[in-house]
């Protein structure tokens, strides 16, 4: 199992989650159903949480939309089951991994039943659609509430907020104004409980209630806005989020003046640009040289 994993101050209390190699596509009712599947003897990978450390786990999810935004079910599938292979099923509401079933990495029986049998592992592609895209638009609008709780200039982040005018005038008046609306904003949005339950031990422990990858990228975001901007970023797990100025996606920082992801077109468009910028400099500078 994967102890690795990081998620705000409860990475001792992650849940237990499966990563399944294989996942079979469906049409029932006009919807593209996905379903994972065990060949003979086959049991899943057992992490404990979702194969990356909270934060990322969040940004995956907002990039993830990005990927499949405008495609046909069909066609998203492969972009979402390529997610769940790397890392983690999405969705467990239906049939929770149990902590305290010792021998559960090695029960092959379970597993068939559970998986191929039952089908507990099965999701509809436009669930996730709608999740991936609620997800998205309340880490837009959180971070643009972070900013103007800050004082920050928020022109692109309304740039970016095109499907609402409900916050047009954030740049405008001064920020006690908004409180109303952001308090709102943030009582109306999935929260995440926790509970006493059975650990992998046997004991009583309390752990989050998370029923999908949702809820723990939802936990995330709440622990990244919730901690005071002059904090170090490394602080409760705080680190420094921020759009590609290349591709557009969310990444998280490894410097204050990173403006780039680590996608290679990425970095190469960077370096393409470093360049220009230097060429042009330099001309500017020949050019001044000859007036002086």
């Amino acid at each position: 199992m994967n102890e690795d994993f990081s998620l705000g101050k409860m990475s001792a209390d992650a849940r237990l989650t499966a990563t399944f190699n294989y996942y079979e596509k469906t049409e029932k009712d006009g919807e593209i159903i996905l379903s994972a599947c065990l060949g003979e003897g086959e049991v899943p990978r057992l992490n404990r949480g979702y194969g990356l450390d909270g934060n990322e786990l969040w940004l995956s999810l907002n990039n993830l939309y990005q990927e499949i935004r405008g495609k046909d079910d069909i066609t998203a599938a492969d972009d979402i089951i390529g997610w769940c292979r790397k890392y983690a099923h999405p969705y467990y509401i239906y049939q929770e991994i149990q902590e305290y079933k010792w021998d559960i990495s090695s029960d092959a029986e379970y597993w068939d039943i559970s998986t191929n049998i039952l089908g507990s592992f099965t999701f509809p592609v436009r669930r996730i659609r709608e999740d991936l895209e609620k997800l998205y638009r309340d880490t837009l609008v959180i971070l643009m509430f972070k900013k103007c709780l800050d004082q920050l200039d928020i022109s692109e982040d309304l740039a970016r907020i095109t499907w609402t005018d409900e916050f047009v005038d954030f740049n405008i008046f001064p920020v006690n104004a908004h409180l109303p609306k952001i308090s709102a904003y943030l009582n109306q949005m999935s929260g995440v409980t926790v509970k006493l339950n059975l650990d992998e031990n046997g004991e009583m422990k309390v752990l989050p209630d998370f029923h999908s990858v949702f809820d723990a990228a939802r936990f995330s975001l709440s622990q990244y806005v919730s901690i005071p901007t002059d904090y170090p970023i490394a602080y409760g797990e705080r680190v420094g989020v921020a759009t590609c100025e290349c591709c557009g996606r969310l990444f998280v920082k490894k410097g204050n003046r990173q403006k780039y992801c680590d996608n290679p077109e990425c970095k190469k468009e960077r370096n393409r640009r470093k360049s220009r910028t230097a060429y042009h400099r330099r001309v500017q500078a020949e050019q001044d040289s000859r007036w002086a």
